[in-house]
């Protein structure tokens, strides 16, 4: 599902803008678990489904609708996460960017998701898709994760290579 909304994106000249709806339908729908509930449960009739996402989702493009509603007949309505998790993983690899997940305790500023994108831009030559995780149990700094390599600068683990320096 993922690879073919992901082409039609690209012959329509609207893989952002499809994107941006995917993230949204998905992040909406995951997001609450009675609309999980809702969406999963088998004696929902098709029709009220589609009819609950046309309502949620008012301006949604029509190829966003359709592809709604493909879900729903074929009762993969509760993939959405994972289909736009795809959708992703597909467009990284098509435009040749890395995928890097930034691990921090609270959001981070547009300035500096900004700054930091074009730092690892720059430093891994590539473009990067940079997906943002909270983890409040941090005390600070930033874990980075791209292409299998980990640049863990939290305070935590500085702390942790401290304590392993004081101890030889």
């Amino acid at each position: 599902y993922a690879a073919a909304l992901y082409q039609i994106s690209v012959e329509d000249a609207a893989v952002k803008a499809i994107e941006d709806e995917l993230a949204a339908v998905a992040q909406s729908t995951s997001d609450e678990p009675e609309v999980q509930r809702f969406l999963a449960h088998p004696l929902v009739p098709k029709e009220t489904k589609s009819q609950f996402l046309a309502a949620a989702f008012p301006k949604t493009s029509d190829r966003m609708k359709h592809f709604l509603e493909l879900l729903i007949r074929n009762r993969r309505e509760t993939y959405l996460d994972l289909i736009y998790d795809e959708f992703m993983e597909i467009r990284t690899a098509d435009e040749g960017m890395i995928q890097v997940t930034v691990t921090t305790a609270q959001t981070l500023s547009a300035e500096d998701r900004g700054r930091l994108s074009e730092r690892l831009e720059k430093a891994l030559n590539r473009p990067v898709q940079l997906e943002e995780r909270i983890d409040e149990s941090m005390l600070g700094g930033a874990r980075i994760e791209a292409a299998g390599h980990v640049m863990d600068g939290t305070i935590r683990a500085r702390l942790r290579e401290l304590r392993k320096q004081l101890e030889e």
